[in-house]
């Protein structure tokens, strides 16, 4: 079960790192973070109490439920093992991001047939052809 908390945070990361990388890059490259304007009191109000209030309730939740303090000391290579397992987490996830999955899907082989029988055999097309500009 120990090395189930290695591949958990390996792949945590790929996608981590894939979604910054659709994000961030790419054709979207910012497009979404545009529309936002947090500069508002009201916003930058409540995004501050959000702040205090998490931070503030965590450390408190945490002195409830741990109130003994522990020690835990790692051998040398379990500390480097979270990092290579990040580090290759992060490189599965730029490698799968730009791999191209649809190229061999079928369904996109069988669009022609799919479009002629989802739509009574070309009918709407063959009706309104001559009739819409």
């Amino acid at each position: 079960f120990f090395f189930l908390y290695f591949i958990s945070t390996g792949l945590t990361a790929s996608y981590s790192f894939r979604l910054f990388y659709y994000s961030m890059s790419g054709d979207n490259n910012f497009y979404s973070s545009f529309s936002f304007d947090d500069k508002g009191y009201y916003i930058s109000f409540g995004m501050i109490s959000l702040l205090f209030v998490a931070v503030f309730g965590g450390s408190f939740l945490s002195w409830l439920i741990f109130p003994i303090p522990y020690m835990i000391s790692l051998p040398y290579y379990l500390k480097f093992l979270t990092i290579t397992v990040v580090i290759l987490g992060s490189y599965l996830g730029y490698f799968m991001s730009n791999f191209d999955f649809s190229y061999n899907l079928f369904s996109l082989n069988m669009i022609s047939f799919v479009s002629f029988a989802g739509s009574m055999w070309f009918m709407p097309f063959l009706s309104t052809n001559f009739i819409s500009y």
